[in-house]
């Protein structure tokens, strides 16, 4: 009965000793990683500090009726609206306001940002 418990203790010895020596050797000869990251640069946008009523003039002159219409009410609400009270506003339909919507952001005047169930449009103000 005692030699299978001596035998057992210097197995469980053994193993732990091969265990600590294979640490030790990862440790001090293993391989380093390299940790590699990627920066990203991204072009900042330059937004003219003055943005005038001619400058708007001359992108609704080159806007359809139901464009301008939509256009102008983005302006009017400060460069930022709900694409619902959008609907509201223009007496359009929402397939149409969103037509509309998909040409001017095609354009790169406005742009849309979900928020819960309906979108937020946000009137780009740089130069296109």
């Amino acid at each position: 009965m005692w030699g299978t418990i001596n035998f057992q203790t210097n197995v469980s010895l053994g193993i732990m000793i091969f265990i600590i020596i294979i640490g030790l050797y990862l440790i001090f000869f293993g391989k380093e990683e390299k940790i590699v990251t990627k920066i990203k640069t991204i072009r900042p946008q330059i937004e003219p500090k003055n943005i005038t009523k001619e400058y708007y003039q001359k992108i609704r002159n080159k806007l359809s009726d139901d464009e301008r219409l939509v256009f102008d009410k983005i302006i009017e609400s400060e460069g930022t609206i709900f694409q619902s009270d959008l609907v509201d506003k223009t007496k359009f339909t929402k397939v149409k306001v969103t037509r509309i919507l998909d040409k001017l952001e095609g354009k790169g005047l406005v742009e849309r940002r979900r928020r819960g169930m309906t979108n937020v449009i946000i009137l780009k103000r740089g130069e296109t």
